[in-house]
């Protein structure tokens, strides 16, 4: 192998093996450090893209279940007819948003694929509250949305938990407790007459 060459031109020495060598390394980590930063920016976009999904449907579900407590509590309520509301009768008034149906059948499911139920419920008088359930609520979502409709509601419980008691304060440490012992929780709310 030749190391060194002579330059017929120039007549000056240079090792054309060592710089092809020193090339190809510089290639090598230059190609190295290119798919690394690819790699992070595409970690970081899934990263992203599922924290937007989580969030997306953590404002979606506050809505519903917003939407759901005022249209119950403005359609029955003002009437004092809590007693006779059920779950059909909640979903074919539209009290229930429409988009939450199970087709043309009186059910309705939430979009973790729990079904919605509403019944007539006492706290502190007979009737004169009814109870939301939203099932299967994922443990990553599930205090966010407790929050973020805790002032609307009476009394909450997550699980068997009461983390809410009738027109009480929020108790965070029992929200943050209930809802990281299991996977998915069912949420309950009580709306009425305060």
């Amino acid at each position: 192998m030749k190391l060194f060459s002579v330059s017929r031109r120039t007549g000056k020495r240079g090792n054309r093996a060592v710089l092809k060598s020193c090339y190809k390394g510089f290639l090598s980590l230059e190609l190295g450090l290119v798919l690394l930063v690819v790699a992070v920016a595409i970690v970081a976009a899934v990263l992203s893209y599922r924290d937007n999904l989580r969030k997306t449907s953590i404002n979606n579900n506050t809505q519903q279940i917003s939407g759901t407590a005022a249209n119950l509590r403005a359609k029955y309520g003002q009437a004092n007819l809590y007693g006779s509301v059920t779950t059909a009768l909640a979903v074919r008034s539209q009290s229930i948003p429409s988009a939450l149906r199970d087709g043309t059948a009186a059910t309705a499911s939430n979009s973790f694929g729990g079904s919605i139920t509403v019944a007539p419920a006492t706290l502190t008088g007979a009737n004169d509250a009814l109870e939301i359930e939203w099932p299967n609520v994922p443990a990553d979502q599930c205090s966010d949305l407790v929050t973020n409709v805790q002032r609307e509601m009476r009394q909450i419980s997550v699980g068997s938990t009461s983390v809410k008691s009738n027109n009480g304060t929020l108790d965070l440490a029992a929200l943050e407790t209930a809802c990281e012992s299991a996977p998915a929780q069912s949420l309950k709310f009580w709306i009425g007459r305060s």
